[in-house]
């Protein structure tokens, strides 16, 4: 018996592969350098401000019009949406 918990033991350790273990890691995989040159990339203008937030970066561009627009970048996977709000 005591053996067997052992070897579960050490199966459930062996399995926790870095890669596994990263599952838990909620580190950004997009910087912020990254999440403004996405979002410039995507709509062109000058950028204002870039604000990291839980889930994605608020990306603050004045474009050539003089209109200002926030746009949102998954900091993830560096997905780039307007915020329509």
């Amino acid at each position: 018996m005591l053996r067997s918990l052992l070897l579960l033991f050490m199966l459930s350790v062996l399995s926790l592969t870095p890669d596994a273990m990263a599952l838990g890691n909620k580190q950004p995989e997009v910087s912020k350098e990254q999440a403004a040159s996405l979002a410039q990339q995507r709509y062109p203008g000058k950028i204002l401000k870039v604000q990291a937030e839980s889930q994605h970066y608020r990306v603050r561009i004045i474009q050539a019009d003089g209109r200002v627009i926030t746009v949102l970048v998954d900091n993830r996977t560096g997905r780039v949406k307007r915020d329509e709000k």
